[in-house]
């Protein structure tokens, strides 16, 4: 089986992260500004490397970054908006298993939490790195 794109395993991710109660939009292609208010997921690739395992057959290891934000408006909505969503994401990552065979494993989570930015616009909330795993063959 040929591996997954890395642009298949984001709108894997943001299919996950979409059903999530409190996230207003997830969209696959991060938008230039954020709109309004609520909760915002990107996606999208951070580092990684991809290398032959045997002959014909790869293995990727990649950190994706998951930003949760909402635009900042005032302190006190968006702490409550957002905080609680340090929790329920990545059980709602790591209950989905290998998200339909794209993702061979999720190797780990890490965060912060604090002051964003998404397109010069001043953010607040949480920014994950998912460490993922993905083998297929090269063809």
């Amino acid at each position: 089986m040929t591996m997954n794109t890395l642009a298949t395993i984001i709108a894997e991710v943001q299919d996950v992260i979409g059903i999530v109660t409190g996230i207003r939009t997830a969209p696959d292609i991060p938008p230039e500004q954020i709109a309004g208010g609520g909760v915002v997921a990107l996606v999208y690739p951070a580092t990684g490397r991809f290398s032959e395992i045997a002959p014909g057959q790869e293995e990727g290891l990649h950190t994706l970054h998951l930003m949760l934000a909402t635009p900042y408006a005032n302190m006190r909505t968006d702490w409550a908006r957002i905080i609680g969503l340090g929790d329920t994401v990545p059980r709602a990552l790591l209950a989905a298993g290998t998200m339909t065979a794209t993702i061979i494993q999720i190797n780990e989570l890490r965060y912060t939490f604090g002051n964003l930015e998404w397109g010069g616009q001043p953010m607040f909330g949480w920014m994950f790195e998912i460490d993922i795993l993905l083998t297929g063959s090269v063809s």
